[in-house]
């Protein structure tokens, strides 16, 4: 199901990246509607649109905006099997959207894309990177973006002079690198005999171990046909449904893989459902096993300012962890 602002707003464990699928019919000389991608209000949260994968096509123009900017373009040139270097960060609006650009000719409902959304809070790093405005050769913040709390981290670490300089913040992939300490990765795959249609079909539960999270990186599946309705749904603890994807706009290949980083303390469960019964389908998917540090429980808030030795919960709000 489409990526709402209730959904941003539910993010326990920044940053996650949720992934998401769509297909139908792009109109004639219009846009979709309603829109693929459509936040707004989703402050505190910072939002980034990424891994947008189309379907190469002359009358189909992607359409995005993020915050006041605007971009399109057409699709024709596109590499349907492989995902696009796309990446619009977003405080205010995020959108993606198609428009049919041939009048008389219209897209069927075969019409497919795939896609994510990076979600996380703010740090004092972020707030002066994204609302900093250069004045005299300093980063000048407007009044009421920095709480007197953060203005005491900015001055403390230095964070002002760190993003001026262009160190701080870190971006995401550097971020996950440095404080992601993988202790396993696996690939699973299964074959689901959908016999029934909408009943729920497990394929696995999947438990961190002591001193651990688990992390949801990558899901595949049998596209299926579009009518077919087949859905790929993981539940994060007690996130029921926590992201609901049709499969359609998916693949076992290159470019049908949807990239995602949904981190679970307690259970991921993966199941699937269908509106028929279209029997045997195949899914794929990647997690990673990942060491609980003083840095993630202070990030996912899991513990308290006094519960942390040192000032790492102060590093991790300042954004110099």
């Amino acid at each position: 199901m489409a990526i709402s602002e209730a959904n941003i707003k539910t993010v326990r464990f920044p940053p996650e990246l949720l992934p998401d699928t769509w297909y139908g019919a792009v109109p004639a000389n219009a846009e979709v509607a309603p829109p693929v991608l459509d936040l707004k209000r989703f402050k505190p949260y910072v939002t980034e649109l990424t891994n947008i994968q189309v379907t190469a096509n002359a009358v189909a123009e992607l359409r995005a905006r993020y915050n006041d900017n605007r971009v399109q373009e057409n699709t024709a040139a596109m590499i349907s099997a492989l995902v696009g270097s796309w990446r619009f960060v977003a405080r205010d609006i995020l959108h993606l959207n198609f428009f049919g650009n041939a009048p008389g000719i219209a897209l069927p409902p075969g019409y497919t894309t795939h896609y994510g959304v990076w979600a996380y809070k703010p740090t004092v790093a972020h707030k002066i990177l994204l609302y900093g405005q250069w004045r005299g050769g300093h980063m000048v913040v407007p009044a009421g973006i920095l709480s007197d709390e953060e203005k005491a981290l900015a001055e403390k670490h230095n964070i002002f002079d760190s993003v001026e300089k262009g160190v701080l913040p870190l971006p995401i992939s550097q971020q996950i690198e440095r404080e992601y300490h993988v202790l396993a990765e696996e690939t699973h795959s299964r074959s689901i005999n959908i016999a029934a249609a909408n009943t729920v079909y497990t394929m696995e539960s999947i438990y961190p171990r002591a001193d651990e999270i688990v992390i949801l990186t990558r899901i595949a599946a049998a596209p299926g046909l579009w009518n077919e309705a087949v859905r790929f749904i993981v539940d994060r603890d007690d996130d029921a449904s926590y992201r609901d994807i049709f499969t359609f706009p998916m693949s076992l290949v290159a470019g049908g893989e949807v990239a995602c980083f949904i981190p679970a303390i307690r259970e991921i469960r993966l199941t699937t459902q269908a509106a028929v019964f279209p029997g045997p389908h195949l899914f794929r998917y990647t997690y990673q096993r990942i060491k609980m540090t003083n840095t993630l429980r202070a990030r996912f808030g899991l513990a308290s300012k006094d519960e942390l030795p040192g000032d790492s919960w102060e590093k991790v709000m300042a954004g110099v962890l």
